[in-house]
């Protein structure tokens, strides 16, 4: 059950290939062995960016020696997480098209309120790692659009929140967002 946890490099076929001062340059993992680490991968022009994602009492972007891990295939973050001594928990993986994502915004059709937020909440996470801004929100300027797309989640409702409608300033407040999110995933 908790195998899943605890990754031994004497097992591993790419331990060899894995120099120990690599391993000591993660910044974000370093002895946390009972963290849940996600892949998510950002889909944009053609092409997939694969991050690692940490669950745990403060979630974040996997990140080494300052900068987030990532990878252009699945294989490569596998590599990457085992290099920080983690491992991916691939049926918790997540792929953002942020694409069609600020496609549906910036039409105010199909948008997905959920989908939004999981990419802004994700590009605040990748941004904390890439500003070295740890307690800071990607667009904090326009919380107020962020919060009327988490009305419209389910969440929202659960917790009693009342749902609040998403105006066409909010819908271009929400293209810029994920626009500057997808530049900054293609910088890396």
């Amino acid at each position: 059950m908790f195998d899943k946890f605890f990754f031994n490099f004497s097992q591993d076929p790419l331990a060899d290939e894995i120099p120990e001062e690599v391993r000591d340059d993660c910044d974000t993992l370093a002895g946390d062995v009972m963290a849940d680490i996600y892949p998510v991968g950002i889909a944009a022009h053609g092409r997939i960016v694969w991050f690692a994602w940490v669950s745990d009492d403060y979630d974040h972007v996997l990140s080494k020696k300052g900068s987030p891990v990532s990878a252009g295939s699945k294989e490569g973050l596998d590599h990457e997480v085992a290099a920080c001594d983690g491992a991916l928990d691939w049926e918790g993986e997540s792929l953002l098209d942020v694409e069609s994502l600020i496609s549906s915004v910036d039409y105010g059709v199909g948008v997905r309120p959920d989908a939004v937020i999981d990419a802004w909440n994700f590009m605040t996470d990748l941004f904390r790692v890439v500003a070295k801004s740890p307690r800071k929100m990607f667009h904090a300027d326009m919380m107020d659009t962020y919060d009327a797309f988490f009305s419209q989640c389910d969440i929202a409702r659960t917790v009693g929140l009342a749902s609040v409608s998403i105006s066409r300033r909010d819908l271009d407040r929400a293209k810029i967002v994920l626009q500057n999110g997808l530049q900054m995933v293609l910088s890396i």
